[in-house]
């Protein structure tokens, strides 16, 4: 890595410094992507080690000070590590897509280990942990602000038509509210239970792929990594396609002799293969974009929107560029098969 100027170390210590300390927002949505472990290293490949260190002590700290030293403890082992290991990485220059496959595997790594240590500490899985402290923070909230939450549920058709009902004409006492809204939570964490494991999958995934990219194009920019590959120029290769393919017939197997815990075994899959193929997706249409000529600017534009709205479009996409591209599976077998026997004809 380059030396970089005090200015810019600074002000990226001072970045790095406001994104710790709104670092508990953002664990709110680490069932999406953890946050942490993508800003970390983005600060090191922008200005070095200082203001990842400042990002990651702010980090702790407000996660400390806000939820207490257990959440801080969790904070450690959720995004402190995991982006250690990139930044590690990154000063062993290793190679592009070995940082890749290491990033999601260390974050998909610290989230299995943090289930597993609440279940052996406390005997309870991180569902129940979850909703537990969702009820105690339920039970601190004035009463005027447990009807407005209420109240956004019921418009978000969470409550049935009844409920609704009730809740929006204000019928409902305090009591009666607080106890709608354990109700909701409860069945919140019911469904939590089957989708839980495909959520920390993707958001491993996920996480790995944007704690890459983000610092390697910061790096790449400035000439610091010769490795880095574009997204565009991504593909899917035939080993993780096996794989794929292999996890799923497994999944539906298990899912099929209904063993006990199958069906989230099985979302978890799915859940894993569908983000494999949306960044596949999101390649493809780069690759298209960046052929017509178009501007970084409005590849990211027209990729982000069908991600948001129709992402299943994307991953439709991402399919059949795997399979039938250019560099496609089953395009480039038809084609070694071609030119092997052209290569048979003429030697006739």
């Amino acid at each position: 890595m380059r030396t970089q100027s005090p200015g810019k170390v600074i002000a990226a210590c001072a970045v790095g410094l406001i994104a710790g300390l709104l670092q508990p927002l953002g664990m709110a949505f680490s069932f999406a992507c953890v946050f942490g472990t993508i800003i970390a290293p983005a600060l090191f490949a922008w200005a070095g080690l200082a203001p990842a260190l400042v990002y990651l002590g702010a980090s702790l700290g407000s996660v400390a000070t806000t939820w207490g030293a257990a959440l801080a403890a969790a904070g450690l082992l959720l995004f402190a590590l995991p982006s250690a290991a990139v930044i590690a990485l990154m000063l062993r220059r290793a190679p592009y897509f070995t940082r890749l496959k290491a990033a999601a595997g260390a974050q998909l790594c610290s989230l299995l280990a943090l289930v597993l240590i609440l279940y052996a500490g406390l005997g309870r899985s991180l569902v129940d942990v979850l909703m537990e402290a969702m009820t105690a923070w339920a039970d601190e909230l004035p009463a005027p602000l447990v009807t407005m939450m209420l109240q956004q549920f019921a418009l978000t058709g969470m409550l049935d038509t009844e409920s609704a009902g009730m809740v929006l004409s204000g019928a409902l006492t305090a009591e009666q509210s607080l106890a709608a809204l354990h109700e909701i939570f409860q069945q919140t964490g019911e469904a939590l239970r089957l989708t839980l494991p495909a959520m920390l999958v993707s958001s491993g995934m996920i996480t790995g792929v944007l704690a890459t990219v983000i610092p390697g194009r910061i790096c790449a920019l400035r000439g610091d990594d010769l490795e880095y590959v574009p997204v565009s120029g991504w593909h899917v290769s035939v080993q993780l396609t096996l794989g794929a393919l292999v996890a799923l017939v497994t999944a539906l197997a298990l899912n099929w002799t209904r063993v006990n815990g199958a069906e989230s075994v099985m979302v978890a899959v799915r859940m894993g293969v569908a983000v494999i193929y949306t960044v596949a997706g999101v390649a493809a249409l780069s690759r298209r974009f960046k052929e017509l000529g178009r501007s970084t600017v409005f590849r990211v534009f027209m990729i982000g929107l069908p991600l948001l709205f129709v992402p299943t479009l994307v991953l439709v996409i991402g399919v059949c560029s795997a399979l039938f591209g250019r560099q496609g599976h089953i395009s480039g077998y038809l084609r070694k098969k071609a030119e092997e026997r052209d290569k048979g004809d003429g030697d006739l």
